[in-house]
């Protein structure tokens, strides 16, 4: 498909794929993968799906026999994740106006997408009419900020240093913290066998400034906050001691990261 990105939406695309995906959210696919149940021959729609790592994973199971799309409303990541893999199914598009007709899909997945769903019970209510009867749902959900302090420690920089707009954009994602909150909204859209399991993964970053780099450039431009190299240098340099506990003799940046896995099923 071809996608009209701007210039600063795939360079922000590519910043993400970069310094997140590796670092952050690669980890998390096997949980993903494995949670769901995704086998060969499978249809599996990722939503949210970002530049596709979850995306290429799943599409690494299923196999040729299979049918994998990627979906998200973000040009800059569909652009890129095209670029990264041109095999899969790349779509611009919302999770509360999916473009398949129901019954399309035996696994629907979403890997730390769903705090970012404009209305949830719509959302809802479309991942349930594209999955196939007897199909399952599986998505990642970040528990809440004080579960992942490193965060928290990101957003009081951002808060001091650029401002409480970009503090905002990052505690977003962990806004869905309560597994009951989602399964409740799961189970109004139709879903049953609901249930969810927290999981923990190593984040690794080349250092700490890389912690923070990753939101400036990767993150705030998604949100429409774009600073000066200048700025950037000097957040970066600020940053140094409220970061300096997550450093490893190697200098590299590591933490701990908690979510949790819900997984759902279609009734037949």
């Amino acid at each position: 498909m071809v996608v009209d990105a701007t210039q600063d939406e795939i360079q922000a695309g590519r910043g993400y794929e970069a310094l997140f995906v590796p670092a952050l959210f690669a980890p998390w696919c096997d949980h993903m993968i494995g949670g769901a149940g995704i086998i060969e021959g499978a249809h599996v729609l990722d939503i949210a799906c970002g530049t596709g790592v979850l995306t290429r994973a799943a599409h690494a199971c299923s196999g040729h026999s299979g049918r994998v799309v990627g979906l998200d409303p973000a040009p800059g990541m569909i652009a890129t994740a095209k670029e990264v893999e041109p095999d899969v199914e790349w779509v611009l598009g919302s999770a509360e106006d999916l473009p398949f007709a129901d019954g399309s899909f035996d696994f629907v997945i979403s890997q730390f997408g769903m705090m970012f769903f404009q209305d949830l019970h719509q959302a809802a209510r479309e991942m349930y009419r594209v999955t196939k009867p007897g199909g399952r749902l599986a998505v990642a959900i970040w528990h809440t900020i004080d579960l992942n302090p490193a965060y928290r420690d990101i957003v009081a920089v951002l808060e001091e240093y650029v401002s409480p707009e970009a503090a905002n954009s990052v505690r977003l994602p962990f806004s869905l913290g309560d597994p009951d909150e989602v399964a409740t909204i799961l189970s109004q859209a139709g879903f049953d066998g609901i249930a969810f399991e927290t999981k923990s993964e190593q984040a690794t970053f080349p250092s700490t400034r890389t912690m923070v780099e990753v939101e400036l450039r990767g993150w705030l431009p998604l949100f429409d906050i774009h600073l000066s190299e200048g700025k950037i240098a000097d957040v970066l340099t600020l940053s140094d001691v409220s970061l300096s506990k997550y450093a490893t003799p190697s200098g590299k940046a590591a933490f701990p990261t908690t979510a949790y896995i819900m997984t759902a099923q279609k009734p037949e």
